[in-house]
């Protein structure tokens, strides 16, 4: 029966929730990235497309990724529903990489309790989910963190050639790659410190030749992160994007969880109800190596609400290897541990078995409708349209407003994608234009900067924005605009 309740998880819960049509603003400058990949044979390194950053450097990090959504695009709204499954099976590969990485850390952790946890993990990255690059951070976080907790128990030279191989793989896919050197740095520390401190175990710390091959394997992985097309660029990538301040002043993915939004409340249950009772309950036993990525996951989540998608899924592994043995260790736990262990033993009877696996079939059938559903087609044509501004995109193309767009943020990518030959104002790439440019358009977009001055200094022609925007009110008002379309999501409003 346990069988039926983790295919149940799998393909009922994880793999419909991660399927979400394309509606994330970002993911078209990425398929735009992508597109010129393809064309020119060779990666970008300056920005050639926007108005604000217009010949500024460009560490393309992400271009594989790119690439990727750029062939899925190619094959039109089915390839839509097809990066929508496929960005959704990455989800289910991290959760299945952390469902055996559990067992690795506590032989004693239930099939139950581990259900429960990931669950939970995934519903606090739940917001962070979608067609998005950062999305193979999980898998890949989940994979290094799989490796770092199977040398720890198993040791062996062939466990520490698969970070490296991740690495490289990272350094061409996102620039998440940091983290490998936090879960792996956290096991150097915390395994050194645990056998310094000569604290008794359920196993022995890992020997002064274990950590040591494990820092031989954490260097080589920074070795090869040179093998991208941005070269030595790559590692300063990571910290001069973090620290950029308009990011955590603008843009809601770099800012602090709001506990008066779902994320926040979310995060703030999960560290209530899983992280702090692990690290009070269960600190005899837990391992300062697990304490220190469930501490600094839970820290660089509470700092930005994109870490809500590694924190999640992560935490709650460490959670279910450490919090579920002990609870099975209470009175109540003991008295249901019995009927969870039959539950996951084998079929009794052939007619048993057969049953079992007919519904599993029946439900990886009701998963696969409830995920097209949700990312199919049809619902790729409506979410999208209601996300993006299409109409006035088309707009746009039939009545040529114009050469220099002003645009909203979100929609940057979108307009590149529709309109490839004309610049755009900005879009998602944050980390091309830096505080000052970022901090400039927010300001003009809030009112707190004279609109017109910006628009006229930067020779603009037509606004695209949405049209219960403050500036969109401004734009009704003024006597050098016009507005010249609208719909119920957006408005194109052409210079007089």
């Amino acid at each position: 029966m346990s069988a039926v309740a983790v295919a149940a998880f799998f393909t009922l819960v994880a793999i419909p929730r991660s399927a979400i049509p394309l509606i994330d603003g970002d993911v078209w400058w990425h398929i735009r990235a992508g597109q010129t990949v393809l064309s020119t044979g060779r990666v970008p390194n300056v920005d050639t497309w926007s108005i604000v950053g217009h010949g500024l450097p460009w560490t393309s990090q992400d271009w594989l990724s790119n690439v990727f959504l750029a062939l899925g695009d190619r094959l039109g709204v089915v390839g839509w529903s097809l990066l929508s499954a496929a960005f959704a099976l990455l989800v289910a590969l991290a959760l299945a990489l952390l469902w055996k990485g559990i067992r690795l850390v506590d032989n004693e952790a239930g099939w139950l309790g581990r259900l429960v946890w990931l669950a939970a993990g995934l519903t606090v990255a739940g917001p962070t989910l979608g067609v998005r690059v950062q999305v193979v951070d999980l898998p890949l976080a989940a994979g290094a963190l799989y490796l770092l907790w199977r040398y720890r128990r198993y040791g062996g030279w062939g466990t520490l050639i698969g970070l490296p191989l991740i690495a490289v793989g990272w350094a061409n896919l996102h620039a998440g790659w940091l983290l490998l050197f936090l879960l792996g740095g956290a096991m150097v520390v915390g395994e050194a410190v645990d056998r310094l401190c000569g604290r008794q175990l359920e196993s022995p710390p890992l020997t002064w030749s274990a950590l040591g091959r494990l820092v031989l394997a954490l260097a080589a992985s920074a070795a090869v992160l040179v093998l991208n097309p941005s070269g030595v660029a790559l590692y300063a990538y990571p910290l001069s994007t973090a620290f950029i301040p308009a990011h955590r002043e603008f843009l809601a993915e770099w800012s602090t969880p709001d506990i008066g939004t779902l994320p926040g409340q979310l995060l703030a249950a999960f560290i209530v109800v899983g992280v702090l009772p692990t690290l009070l309950l269960t600190w005899r036993r837990l391992r300062l190596a697990d304490a220190l990525v469930l501490v600094g996951l839970s820290l660089m989540a509470v700092s930005a609400a994109r870490f809500l998608l590694v924190m999640g899924p992560i935490c709650a592994a460490i959670v279910a290897a450490y919090l579920d043995p002990a609870l099975a260790r209470t009175t109540r736990g003991r008295d249901i541990g019995p009927v969870l262990r039959r539950m996951a033993s084998a079929p009794h009877s052939t007619s048993t078995g057969a049953l079992n696996f007919l519904l599993i079939i029946a439900i990886g059938l009701t998963g696969a409708a409830v995920t097209f559903g949700r990312a199919g087609p049809a619902a790729q044509r409506e979410l999208v349209g209601q996300n993006m501004p299409v109409m006035a995109v088309d707009w746009i193309l039939a009545n040529d407003p114009g050469f220099r767009p002003f645009n909203q943020y979100s929609w940057g990518g979108y307009l590149g994608v529709r309109r490839p030959n004309d610049p755009v104002y900005i879009d998602g790439r944050s980390d091309i234009y830096g505080d000052a440019p970022i901090r400039r358009f927010a300001e003009t977009v809030l009112l707190e900067r004279d609109p017109q001055a910006v628009m006229d200094a930067d020779r603009i022609d037509y606004v695209l924005f949405n049209v219960q925007a403050p500036l969109a009110k401004w734009l009704d008002k003024s006597a050098a605009w016009h507005l010249a379309y609208a719909d119920d999501l957006a408005g194109v409003w052409v210079r007089r």
